[in-house]
């Protein structure tokens, strides 16, 4: 009885160890997971922080600018300057968006920094137009036009349904049509067809919408780079909970296998050969002994004194 106790026990602990070994890789697997997914929220928070702040340091770059086209001296190396720090700011945006952990995270963060390239455009022309235009800043001036409208139109069906509405009503305002006349007469170098006071106001409205617009697709894209390293948190949580749990249950069911197989009974076979004598045994053996001895003696011709 010992004997089969101390070979069930090892049997046991020889079934134990392959599955601990399951459950701490069922373990590792999932911490891994788990590291992975925390680190892709934080990245993914991270952008989005990174986006909403760049996105008001560039603003704060715009007003700044529009202070310093009318202040005198050299009015382009000005607007050059402030236009290299925000494309600067604009290109690190690119990189967070490409760097984006989720795929459409990404593409809606690559749209708010084309929105916020054309609000930037539409905010260049506007500060050189305010600052007084001359020969030498013309071209910019339709440059900046030129891009910041075409970069409008590429942008604009990307955009969710809300904003392409607010986009449609803007583009189809009064405030849009003496903005885009005044722009015409101003790179044509023609006299621009509304009053200064009307232009400014209209002016403002645009700015301020088109600025809503990249604002909104900013925070957009933030709660869906949110929502989605939260999603994969908690996938990766119920996977290692999935894991360990799995794992368990085999080691158990191993282990109450194990304990039900059955224990050979090993005998010695000396002890299964070996039985006791009984008393019918003893005299049939004395006489066989006996009969020996006779036969013995007389083919020897000695007489048998044994009598």
């Amino acid at each position: 009885m010992t004997y089969q106790r101390s070979l069930r026990a090892r049997m046991l602990s020889i079934a134990f160890v392959p599955s601990a070994a399951l459950v701490l890789v069922a373990l590792f697997i999932g911490g891994f997971l788990v590291q992975q997914a925390i680190q892709d929220r934080d990245d993914a928070e991270g952008g989005a922080v990174i986006m909403a702040e760049a996105s008001r340091g560039i603003a704060s770059l715009q007003r700044e600018r529009a202070v310093a086209l009318r202040a005198p001296g050299s009015r382009s190396a000005t607007y050059t300057a402030y236009a290299d720090r925000i494309d600067t700011s604009l290109s690190s945006l690119r990189e967070i968006a490409r760097a984006a952990p989720d795929a459409e995270v990404g593409y809606q963060q690559t749209i708010a920094v084309e929105l916020l390239t054309a609000v930037e455009g539409m905010d260049r022309s506007d500060s050189l137009a305010v600052a007084g235009i001359d020969d030498e800043g013309r071209r910019d001036y339709a440059a900046a036009v030129g891009a910041y409208r075409s970069r409008l139109d590429a942008v604009a069906g990307k955009l969710t349904e809300s904003s392409r509405r607010t986009y449609r009503d803007l583009v189809g305002s009064v405030d849009w049509s003496r903005v885009g006349a005044v722009e015409t007469a101003l790179s044509a170098a023609t006299p621009p067809p509304v009053g200064q006071d009307a232009w400014r106001v209209a002016a403002g409205v645009v700015g301020r919408t088109l600025g809503d617009l990249a604002a909104r697709q900013i925070e957009y894209s933030a709660q869906l780079a949110i929502d989605g390293g939260r999603r994969v948190l908690s996938g990766a949580l119920a996977a290692t909970a999935a894991i360990s749990l799995l794992a368990v249950v085999v080691m158990a069911i191993v282990m109450q296998l194990a304990s039900r197989l059955p224990i050979p009974i090993i005998r010695c076979p000396s002890r299964l050969d070996a039985a006791p004598l009984t008393w019918s045994h003893l005299v049939s053996d004395y006489a066989e002994k006996s009969t020996l001895l006779a036969h013995t003696s007389r083919r020897s011709g000695r007489a048998d004194l044994s009598g």
